[in-house]
């Protein structure tokens, strides 16, 4: 048997997927961020007994993931919101999609314990074969970021701790979770159409046919453009955006006493109606035409408010885009989307990687096993 497994390696949550050997999937989720305190040993001494996550060097302890993301929040009781040493809190080894080049010594330590803690939780390290899809952002085309080494990276270390680790774009995942549909007379065409994955670094865009992508593409601006934004408009630390982001903010009901609020709306607005310019232009360059509606997914933490799709329909039906589309649409599950997509495509290629090894297995036979394999095929 050869195992299937997929991590989505996002800037704000790591997510895997991985199946048990009993037919179920088991999913993890970690939160991609760390907290560097100066080493103290009392202060470690009071993680472990806690089983908090941590790593640590010769000058600081780093309390990674959810301890990390707690942790900030008792912080901010603390922190110099004007001197912005508020928004310094919580770190991450991530930024605008890719490995933190900020820190690159400590960002890939920080990063591999983070992958391995939610790849091999429940289900321990990787088993003979297992092959592993691994997310991956496009490059953005309004910047200069480039993901080659953050993939190579990724791609080394998971292959390092024994798995068959595969790059996968993120919005294609996308593609194949939720498969999006175009809408012709004659028909539906399945997994076509255009997913967008809004994370927190960037915001990814992949135009498939039927699986097959068209075209991949991506945006350095999402979800920490708006937190960075919005905190500097209202003068708060961004872990308290990040916070009522995920928690309060609904689209359908802004309450317009929140400043908080106000502000998300905003930016929100013009991040969407930014994303879908950028696309509209990119297609009109193009020489290719969509002749029949499509279907739009969109996904990610980032998009996981409520009434993001009444919002995102706001902005696009006063946009004159060159395409029509039939269904603007939510992920079913926001978080764990581009998880299931990979995890999906790491299914297939297990199952034909089966299917080699077991007509390998055939001709690798004595020529005597064979005659009776075949005698008994006659007789039943």
């Amino acid at each position: 048997m050869i195992y299937a497994s997929a991590i989505d390696l996002g800037t704000m949550f790591l997510q895997s997927a991985r199946d048990d050997g009993k037919g179920n999937i088991v999913y993890n989720t970690v939160r991609d961020c760390y907290r560097q305190i100066d080493f103290d040993q009392e202060f470690e001494d009071t993680l472990k007994s806690q089983g908090a996550h941590y790593v640590k060097d010769d000058k600081y302890i780093y309390v990674l993931g959810n301890d990390a993301y707690l942790q900030a929040g008792m912080a901010e009781f603390g922190a110099d919101v004007v001197s912005g040493e508020a928004n310094e809190i919580l770190k991450r080894p991530m930024k605008d999609g890719i490995l933190n080049t900020d820190s690159p010594k400590m960002s890939v330590t920080i990063l591999r314990e983070l992958m391995r803690a939610c790849i091999e939780k429940e289900i321990g390290p990787a088993r003979p074969g297992e092959i592993l899809y691994f997310s991956v952002p496009a490059n953005p085309i309004d910047s200069d970021i480039n993901n080659s080494f953050h993939a190579k990276m990724a791609e080394q270390y998971l292959r390092g701790i024994g798995y068959d680790a595969r790059p996968i774009n993120e919005a294609l995942a996308i593609i194949f979770s939720e498969n999006p549909h175009m809408h012709t007379p004659d028909g539906l065409i399945p997994f076509t159409g255009l997913a967008i994955s809004m994370g927190a670094g960037m915001t990814n865009f992949c135009l498939a046919e039927r699986g097959l992508p068209l075209d991949e593409f991506s945006v350095a601006k999402s979800g920490d453009w708006i937190d960075k934004n919005v905190a500097r408009m209202v003068g708060q630390p961004k872990t308290k955006v990040l916070r009522v982001k995920e928690k309060e903010l609904n689209f359908d009901k802004i309450d317009e006493s929140n400043p908080i609020h106000l502000g998300l709306k905003c930016y929100y607005e013009e991040l969407v109606e930014y994303v879908f310019t950028k696309f509209a232009k990119r297609f009109e360059n193009n020489r290719g035409s969509i002749d029949h509606p499509i279907d739009v997914v969109i996904s990610g933490g980032t998009a996981s408010p409520p009434g993001i799709v009444s919002l995102v329909n706001r902005v696009i039906d006063r946009m004159n885009l060159p395409f029509e589309i039939k269904e603007v649409k939510r992920a079913n599950d926001m978080f764990r989307a581009v998880a299931t997509g990979c995890y999906i495509r790491a299914k297939q290629a297990a199952k034909k990687q089966m299917a080699i090894d077991k007509t390998m297995s055939e001709i690798d036979k004595p020529e005597d096993d064979k005659k009776k394999n075949g005698k008994k095929g006659e007789q039943s």
